[in-house]
């Protein structure tokens, strides 16, 4: 699913907290020009249904919805509450966010703040099972790429890049959310390897990757 199909859903889903979702409604929130034959695409991959002007989601595509707003909604808490972040560069990130975060970074987030119910903004956060389950341990610990030793494996959680273009400079690296990443070298030049690729950069460069160790 492309990310422009996922923006269309998650307007869909906030269409259908203040009413019906029209296209008209679905495209406004969505702030996307986005044309007829994604919506077909979206169809016939069973994510929505076309009823006259009307975009109601499936089952599969309101799966795929609630966890995009889930993961929206946590991002706004975490940066209004904890990190104190508020205003344009809080929506960039929260952005990236619901794009780019694994489930384990979820999860260990919904703990970290005592599974909220509601954003910010007073909109209902869609629960996960850490919340039905009650569940109150982090049982893992994000670490630095920089901190492991060559040989270990490390299976990316998220990037903290000192700026958007160096988030996109490492995206297109293939460095995202989910990939496992084993440390080849560390002097003179920071060389990692993943899924038959080797990349060269600098440790500080590195310093932006974070995750779990890797043991598989």
């Amino acid at each position: 699913m492309t990310r422009e199909m996922e923006e269309i859903l998650e307007a869909v889903w906030i269409a259908e907290e203040s009413g019906t979702p029209t296209r008209e409604r679905v495209r406004a929130l969505s702030h996307g020009d986005w044309s007829d034959s994604l919506l077909a695409e979206m169809v016939a991959a069973g994510l929505v249904e076309l009823p006259g002007d009307v975009i109601r989601m499936t089952d599969t595509g309101r799966c795929r919805s609630a966890g995009l707003i889930r993961r929206k909604r946590l991002g706004e808490v975490l940066l209004d509450r904890v990190l104190n972040l508020k205003g344009d560069k809080a929506e960039a990130i929260v952005c990236e966010f619901e794009h780019g975060v694994i489930p384990e970074v979820e999860k260990s987030i919904c703990v970290l703040l005592g599974h909220p119910t509601e954003c910010p903004h007073g909109r209902r956060i869609p629960p996960g099972h850490c919340c039905l389950n009650h569940e109150v341990d982090i049982t893992q610990r994000i670490t630095c790429v920089t901190d492991l030793e060559i040989g270990q494996k490390i299976r990316i959680a998220y990037v903290r890049p000192s700026s958007h273009d160096m988030l996109h400079k490492l995206l297109n690296l293939g460095l995202r959310p989910g990939v496992v990443i084993e440390i080849h070298q560390k002097r003179p030049t920071f060389i990692v390897r993943f899924e038959g690729m080797e990349v060269a950069m600098d440790e500080e460069v590195a310093a932006h990757l974070h995750g779990w160790r890797w043991e598989p």
